[in-house]
């Protein structure tokens, strides 16, 4: 095997990554806003440990443009 097989068979065939939290998500002037906190936990499933135990918060807001409709011509 070359070292790209092992590097993909060692992280993404033997790890797997639980993922849990809550995000809150709302609408503001503009766009949307999501608040929240994730937990991740990577495990290597052949050795029964973890590997990597990461807290994120997530603060993040998303503003979109003016979307204008055009409208057909009235007679």
């Amino acid at each position: 095997m070359s070292i790209v097989d092992d590097l993909v068979e060692n992280l993404v065939e033997r790890n797997v990554i639980k993922l849990n939290g809550a995000l809150t998500v709302s609408l503001v002037d503009g766009g949307l806003a999501v608040k929240g906190r994730l937990f991740s936990t990577l495990r290597d499933q052949r050795k029964g440990k973890d590997l990597l135990n990461v807290e994120i918060p997530v603060d993040a807001q998303v503003k979109v443009s003016e979307v204008v409709i055009p409208l057909p011509q009235i007679r």
